[in-house]
């Protein structure tokens, strides 16, 4: 009588259990954290509008036609006004800022903000990258034929720290932008990409600058209103993951192959 024998190799099936729901539990928690955000982006927008019931003259939004909130200012003609648009990370909101002198000798600038956050939107990380594509920053004086201007100038990228601390990737090409009627530039865009990371100071920037309308109904017959003038832009976030993120993608995609080579050489 011959006995043959067979061996049968067992899993360590608590092992195989074990790393199979690191990895789940590590997917699992990728998904639902915090550390990864959606991309941002929003429009902001400056103009020489007529104040009435519900108009403005500073706004920012999704896009060019979702703008959330608006700010009214009251223009003088031919005179410099400062701006600033930019970006706070911690609380994910986008604003643009126009200041008015005060009427008090010695007096403090008063501000017009305009602000947009997007609703269930996380913040981005610091490590994100904005861009302004090309064309997408621009003053224009719109189709009409009467004398008037809009001049932006003194344009410049920051965040209020001491040497800038903005990593920028691709600079403004130029830091002026004049659109006037009746001429042949009703328009001007900005011909480049405008690309930036402010990682050094926890993802906040600004664009800060200078805008002078010229030609105001309010103080020429005829004059421009409400959007006729105008400088505009949009900025787009491309975020990039945090380093914990990375590690918990890393830690997972490490423990399910580890699993399905164990049960590989199981099945062998």
């Amino acid at each position: 009588m011959t006995t043959r024998c067979s061996f049968t190799q067992t899993p360590d099936r608590a092992t195989a259990s074990r790393f199979r729901n690191l990895g789940f539990l590590v997917a699992l928690s990728v998904l639902a954290s915090p550390l990864v955000a959606a991309d941002f982006s929003f429009f902001s927008i400056v103009r020489a509008g007529v104040q009435g019931a519900g108009d403005w003259e500073v706004g920012t939004g999704r896009d060019g036609n979702t703008i959330t909130t608006g700010a009214q200012v009251t223009w003088p003609n031919d005179i410099d006004r400062s701006f600033r648009i930019g970006y706070i990370q911690s609380t994910n909101t986008a604003y643009t800022t126009v200041w008015t002198p005060s009427g008090t000798p010695g007096g403090l600038p008063t501000a017009s903000t305009s602000a947009y956050n997007p609703a269930g939107g996380f913040p981005l990380s610091s490590s994100g990258v904005w861009t302004i594509t090309a064309e997408a920053m621009y003053a224009s004086a719109g189709s009409i034929t009467q004398s008037r201007s809009v001049q932006v100038s003194n344009l410049q990228l920051g965040n209020g720290q001491p040497g800038n601390g903005l990593n920028i990737l691709q600079p403004l090409t130029s830091t002026s932008l004049y659109a006037s009627q009746p001429s042949a530039t009703p328009i001007v865009r900005n011909t480049t990409p405008i690309v930036f990371s402010a990682a050094a100071t926890g993802g906040d920037w600004y664009l800060d600058g200078s805008i002078r309308f010229s030609g105001l109904a309010s103080y020429v017959t005829n004059g421009a209103t409400r959007s006729q003038l105008q400088f505009a832009l949009t900025a787009v976030a491309s975020d990039n993951p945090e380093p914990a993120t990375t590690v918990l993608i890393a830690s997972g995609l490490f423990a399910m192959a580890y699993w399905k080579r164990r049960r590989r050489g199981v099945q062998s």
